[in-house]
């Protein structure tokens, strides 16, 4: 796969590669995907770390002259931001799936902390059957939702601990977004329950690098609530890419 263009697909905390099911397949049509499963690392308390690990596994890919356009969903946002910070050349383009370039306040720090202690002394699969519904729009039906609850339930509390702790502690990247030399893509639910609508189309004023995509009727999870309408954006995105870079 050396020198072409590469999609890298990276999930979020409290799941793991399978959330993307069916997007990758859709995706890869316009170029070679990559979906690397960081869900039962239990090394790494850092994103930076996280972002060191996606950057072994794409330059495996790639060699060291390919580039990527890297789509992160949630925590995976947060590692895509460091990627595209510390290998701004690597980077053909971003996309930021449900997440954001904002550091947690001090609210939501300590929410942090007291999950992580809840991880170490009730396992993982309270900490998922309380999170995954607040995932979705509060219209999506439960019994679709269940399966999933069914599977995540089963990640190792330690991993999830150790990216809850990367997570609490990431920085402000804002800087990234409106200073960036490539597209980038907010795809947002406009029923999001866990990064609100509001709040991060605020990022799109930082670039005229920045645009967005807002999906409806959807939460946190488009890629399992709204398959359709998610993988028509992220095509539309790497179209354009792809186009800017043939150029």
């Amino acid at each position: 796969m050396n020198d072409q263009l590469l999609i890298a697909l990276i999930h979020g905390h409290g799941v793991d590669a399978t959330i993307w099911a069916g997007i990758d397949a859709g995706l890869s049509a316009d170029a070679p995907v990559v979906v690397p499963d960081f869900s039962r690392v239990a090394t790494h308390t850092s994103i930076d770390e996280y972002a060191e690990l996606l950057h072994k596994h794409l330059i495996a890919e790639t060699g060291e002259t390919g580039q990527v356009v890297v789509i992160g969903h949630s925590m995976g946002g947060y590692i895509a931001l460091a990627f595209a910070e510390k290998y701004p050349n690597m980077t053909a383009g971003l996309v930021l799936f449900h997440s954001t370039a904002y550091a947690d306040d001090d609210a939501r720090k300590a929410q942090r902390k007291e999950t992580i202690e809840n991880l170490g002394t009730n396992g993982a699969a309270p900490f998922i059957e309380k999170t995954l519904p607040k995932m979705v729009a509060p219209g999506f039906p439960a019994d679709k939702l269940q399966p999933y609850i069914d599977l995540y339930k089963n990640l190792p509390a330690d991993a999830l601990a150790a990216g809850m702790t990367a997570i609490m502690n990431r920085p402000d990247r804002t800087h990234v977004l409106r200073e960036a030399q490539f597209p980038v893509l907010l795809v947002l639910g406009e029923e999001d329950q866990v990064v609100p609508f509001d709040k991060t189309i605020e990022l799109s004023d930082l670039s005229h690098q920045i645009s967005v995509a807002p999906i409806e009727r959807a939460g946190h999870l488009s890629m399992v609530e709204q398959p359709e309408p998610a993988l028509g954006v992220l095509r539309v995105f790497v179209g354009q890419v792809v186009g800017q870079s043939v150029s």
